[in-house]
């Protein structure tokens, strides 16, 4: 009867010999290449796709994995090789995660050199919602790719979207919940933006959170009310004819159920002479 350490020992010995020769060949292609005149390329980036290494590595995809990605560091970190993102994708998102879906580090420091060094997030993205995909409960790949959509694209509404999927696995980092409320605000939609830090503002018990919170829906508020007493002021002149002598006015004929007051509980002030609404205080960020 065969003992498990001997088998385990002649199939690891077995995926070393595989791999070792999948390496020979890979290096003799690209030496071929490089007698027959064409641009020399480092032999690893003649590797198959993960789903035949996979295969390959009987069972050792995973040290296989680690393996290429350390080396995929060093490579895409020696600046004399110019063309050096050019396999960039295929290294990371056709091999090294497709031996290991579940390895983490690649997909995030794959997705910062496709960003940061090589310039192309949407490369970056395209290996963020694979880890997504593979993923589903590690908040930090739903974050990583909506921070790139907020920091490098500037596509708040995409980032915001990103966010909320971080936000519905458990034990996500606080932080993401203030960048979702955040998102709207930089989207143009205030109105969401405030009600997402006013339920923060709610739920808290962190004093420097719930300061935060209010800082932020004290600012949108003042924006929100200002934007619907302007447009309650020209629904009413373009209805009557004239502007309203009062703000009062406006809740008399059904533009608004109410008037509302600004975040120290004051009226804002209206001329009526030129319809302005203004709001007397400061703005706590001034934006």
């Amino acid at each position: 009867m065969t003992t498990p350490g001997p088998t385990r020992r002649r199939r690891a010995l077995m995926a070393l010999c595989g791999l070792t020769c999948l390496l020979l060949a890979v290096l003799v292609q690209g030496r071929m290449d490089e007698g027959k005149g064409r641009r020399p390329i480092h032999p690893l980036l003649y590797l198959p796709s993960g789903k035949y290494l996979k295969v390959m590595a009987l069972g050792f995809d995973g040290l296989l994995a680690d393996v290429l990605y350390l080396w995929s560091i060093q490579y895409y970190g020696n600046l004399e090789i110019k063309d050096r993102y050019d396999y960039l994708e295929r290294i990371y998102e056709q091999v090294i995660t497709e031996l290991d879906p579940h390895y983490l580090d690649p997909y995030l420091v794959g997705a910062l050199i496709m960003s940061s060094e090589a310039r192309n997030p949407e490369m970056a993205l395209r290996l963020l919602d694979k880890g997504v995909r593979a993923n589903p409960d590690k908040w930090i790949m739903p974050f990583e790719a909506g921070f790139l959509c907020y920091n490098d694209l500037h596509d708040y509404a995409r980032a915001a979207g990103y966010f909320e999927k971080a936000l519905a696995i458990p034990d996500v980092h606080p932080l993401v919940r203030r960048l979702h409320a955040e998102m709207y605000n930089r989207a143009g939609d205030k109105r969401t933006s405030l009600r997402e830090w006013l339920e923060i503002d709610r739920t808290t018990d962190d004093p420097y959170v719930h300061n935060v919170a209010w800082n932020h829906a004290h600012d949108l508020k003042v924006d929100v009310d200002l934007a619907d007493l302007k447009d309650a002021v020209g629904r009413f002149r373009a209805r009557e004819g004239r502007l309203p002598r009062r703000m009062r006015e406006i809740v008399d004929v059904g533009l608004l159920p109410s008037l509302p007051r600004d975040p120290e509980e004051r009226d804002y002030s209206y001329d009526p002479g030129t319809g302005e609404v203004l709001y007397s205080g400061g703005l706590v960020l001034g934006r």
